[in-house]
């Protein structure tokens, strides 16, 4: 069966049919036509800040709503970047199998990649079935992928500069209808747009600056108003613990077995909700640098099931299992203990959320020295020992001391700054490791990673007895 080929002008809904690329024989006829890119395209991308190898928030999201639409197994978006494929924003790799070079690199050598084309071209590009291209490098390395067909569309500047492509893979021939390319180009005009306005925000913000006086006053009254509100909700919620209380004891007269039942769920959800608040104002609210420290006689492995015990429904409704352990002969710590309790607290939940279902989080205390150090990995029947590579890059981040950066960045890239501030699920990835770090910091601790690839890496945080009360 020959093999056909779908081109159209990137804002072009109409699609017209148009011969692969041809040339001499070798891998000529998929490379650029100079042995470098444009300087009109490296230039492109320096003034855009693609220049690097970290992903692009917005163009992972491009392309994981490509992958929603359309239910290809492989996608990316990806620049052009000297001799080199270089992936910004990827769905599917997952799928290679751990330890493929596309997964631990994100790049491709652009002589063995199938952007070329679109490049020279400016024009979407699908192949219906890779294998009946001519036998090239870049041919060959798809086809050693398992990779069948291939579609992808130009990623082009506000300035008109084609800085990379916008493409997807399947595993079977396929052929891409013009709807189906025309959602791509969408995508990738949608991804690009997005990523120059947020670099636009941000260059009007300039740099991070700490908070104004007011700013911080504002935050100080919200939080303690905060604090207020929830302290007011333990009276209504101790009056409907106590009507549930009095009606299934049957006080004021029999019930049927379906009025037992809600009254039992209603009980037992007003029970939840005040652990819940009773949880929060015992962390409590404010800042950890206002409040001074102060030593006191701590046993973890008293300490640790408490807040194990606290996270408990949690780890359930998750399907996970939280297990605590105690080195031997630790003894009692003099630390902060408020600050010990929270520190594990939102350790292990930032930890619950980026771990899968049917994992154990295990959590092991343990002496390095003066300090106490508590390690919190995963173990996995499937997956192994470690911890989940989303923690493991927050955690380099933080490491790197851009940690209060990158946050604002993502709540920026999901649109949640401003009046509609509601990082729900952000806060889930981000907002308890970040806790953690700026409580052990200002234990005199730290948070960092321990390990290698061969051993799985693990989160531990370290905290410094204290000799004596902090002034």
């Amino acid at each position: 069966m020959a093999m056909s080929s779908l081109m159209f002008p990137a804002y072009d809904l109409i699609p017209h049919q148009a011969p692969p690329p041809t040339g001499p024989a070798g891998d000529a006829s998929l490379s650029v036509a100079s042995p470098n890119p444009t300087q009109g395209r490296l230039d492109a991308i320096a003034a855009l800040g693609l220049d690097n190898p970290h992903s692009v928030p917005a163009f992972e999201e491009a392309i994981q709503l490509v992958q929603a639409h359309l239910g290809v197994p492989l996608g990316w978006v990806s620049l052009a970047l000297g001799e080199t494929e270089i992936f910004k924003g990827t769905y599917g790799l997952s799928s290679l199998g751990l330890g493929h070079p596309l997964v631990e690199q994100r790049c491709l050598p652009l002589a063995e990649s199938l952007i070329a084309h679109v490049l020279n071209s400016r024009q979407p590009w699908a192949v219906t079935a890779v294998d009946q291209l001519p036998q090239t490098r870049a041919t060959a390395r798809m086809i050693a992928y398992g990779l069948a067909a291939y579609c992808a569309v130009p990623l082009i500047t506000s300035q008109q500069q084609c800085i990379g492509v916008l493409a997807v893979m399947d595993r079977q021939p396929r052929t891409f209808t013009a709807q189906d390319i025309s959602f791509l180009a969408m995508a990738a005009r949608w991804g690009m747009g997005e990523y120059e306005r947020q670099r636009a925000t941000a260059q009007d913000d300039g740099q991070a600056q700490t908070l104004p006086l007011e700013r911080a006053a504002g935050d100080a009254v919200r939080l303690h108003l905060l604090g207020q509100i929830i302290q007011d909700m333990r009276n209504p919620l101790t009056a409907v613990l106590g009507m549930t209380s009095m009606l299934s004891r049957e006080i004021y007269g029999p019930l049927t077995e379906k009025q037992r039942e809600y009254i039992g769920i209603v009980h037992h959800s007003s029970q939840t909700l005040m652990n819940q608040v009773d949880d929060i104002l015992e962390l409590g609210l404010d800042p950890p640098e206002v409040v001074p420290l102060v030593a006191s006689p701590v046993d973890v492995s008293c300490l640790g099931p408490q807040v194990i015990d606290t996270l408990a429904p949690l780890a359930e409704s998750l399907s996970q299992t939280l297990a605590f352990t105690v080195e031997p002969n630790q003894g009692v710590w003099m630390l902060d203990q408020h600050i010990v309790k929270q520190v594990l607290y939102h350790g292990v939940f930032s930890l619950m959320h980026m771990a899968s279902a049917n994992s154990i989080l295990r959590i092991h205390s343990s002496r390095k020295g003066q300090s106490l150090a508590l390690a919190l990995w995963v173990s996995n029947p499937w997956l192994g020992e470690g911890i989940p590579n989303a923690m493991m890059r927050l955690c380099q981040s933080l490491e790197r001391g851009d940690g209060y950066q990158r946050l604002e960045a993502d709540l920026r890239n999901q649109g949640l700054l401003g009046n509609n501030l509601t990082p729900i699920a952000l806060a889930k990835y981000w907002l308890g490791l970040l806790r953690c770090q700026h409580l052990a910091q200002h234990h005199g601790g730290q948070i960092r990673l321990q390990g290698s690839d061969e051993t799985g890496y693990r989160l531990v945080i370290t905290l410094p007895a204290l000799v004596e009360a902090a002034p």
